[in-house]
């Protein structure tokens, strides 16, 4: 069993407001500062869509709203440009659309590994960084969710599962 990869189910949300994308912030010494999706791990007993609404309330303090499942894509650390960082997992991820109450004050009540906060990105510039050369970008992704978003946002090509294993 030493080597093998465990499956876990994770839940991502796509949450957008006022022409602005939300992300986790995180940073780490090796990496510098880089953007993710809210979401994360699903717990034993809990539906996917519950494990969408825990990680909002954790990472951002909100009540979300789980309005669609956008697609179903795979993921093995090993494939991941930080795996020199991240223990060995092969995830299976769930991404939603969500919305929130305007209501909800967003701050962060458990910070995830390396998160040092949350912020709101025009979508606008997220689509201009996309459209960058990855070095000299500004805004630094996992290339995982660098690939999603140019396939979300402009290529508009997300397919319900992707074939390819990220």
């Amino acid at each position: 069993m030493g080597g093998e990869l465990l499956v876990r189910n994770t839940a991502k949300a796509i949450i957008e407001y006022d022409n602005k994308l939300l992300f986790i912030k995180k940073k780490l010494d090796n990496v510098g500062v880089y953007y993710t999706l809210p979401g994360g791990g699903q717990e034993s007993g809990e539906t996917i869509e519950d494990t969408m609404l825990r990680e909002c309330t954790e990472e951002l303090n909100i009540n979300a709203d789980v309005k669609e499942m956008v697609c179903v894509r795979e993921y093995i650390s090993s494939n991941h440009e930080y795996s020199f960082l991240v223990k060995q997992v092969h995830a299976i991820e769930f991404i939603f659309r969500c919305s929130f109450g305007t209501e909800d004050k967003i701050t962060h009540l458990q910070n995830d590994v390396a998160q040092i906060g949350f912020e709101w990105i025009d979508i606008s510039t997220v689509i201009e960084s996309l459209q960058q050369d990855e070095v000299r970008n500004a805004l630094k992704f996992p290339k995982t969710l660098r690939d999603f978003l140019i396939e979300y946002y402009i290529t508009r090509s997300i397919k319900p599962y992707s074939k390819f294993i990220f």
